[in-house]
């Protein structure tokens, strides 16, 4: 029996510490629930915990968009990086295993801000595909980091 309870206490401080390094622990802004098993958290954009998901990550090479950070889970993270445009009206809404994310944006230069947003899901099947919609028109991420 402590034989069992060592490998026990050994296996889960392994799966514990394998699963650190995967997740990063940002500063929640605010948060709500859009589904009874989705979450989206606004959450401030820390570079370094950045890094710490996607080694060789580069603020200075962002450029005015949408970009998606894919984790290994069923958390992903949304950045709105604005260089001369402000985005308002963010709002996310799922039907038929789609989450839509929908926002407005206007040319204001010399604004400068960032809006960073962290998607959990319980399970793979609470959506499958992101479609963004820009002043009631399709969009795209600028770049998906895998």
């Amino acid at each position: 029996m402590k034989k069992f309870m060592m490998f026990l206490m050994i296996s889960l401080v392994l799966t514990g510490c394998s699963k650190a390094g995967n997740h990063a622990n940002f500063t929640v802004i605010s948060q709500s629930e859009i589904e009874k098993n989705v979450s989206i958290k606004e959450v401030e954009f820390d570079t370094d915990e950045i890094n710490n998901l996607y080694s060789g990550f580069n603020e200075g090479e962002l450029e005015n968009g949408l970009y998606k950070f894919n984790t290994d889970g069923n958390t992903s993270y949304v950045l709105f990086n604005s260089q001369g445009v402000m985005y308002s009206n963010i709002s996310f809404s799922i039907q038929d295993n789609v989450l839509k994310i929908t926002y407005d944006s206007v040319v204001d230069e010399g604004l400068g801000m960032q809006s960073f947003f962290m998607i959990s899901k319980k399970d793979e099947k609470d959506f499958d595909t992101i479609i963004l919609e820009n002043n009631g028109k399709p969009d795209h991420f600028n770049t998906v980091f895998l």
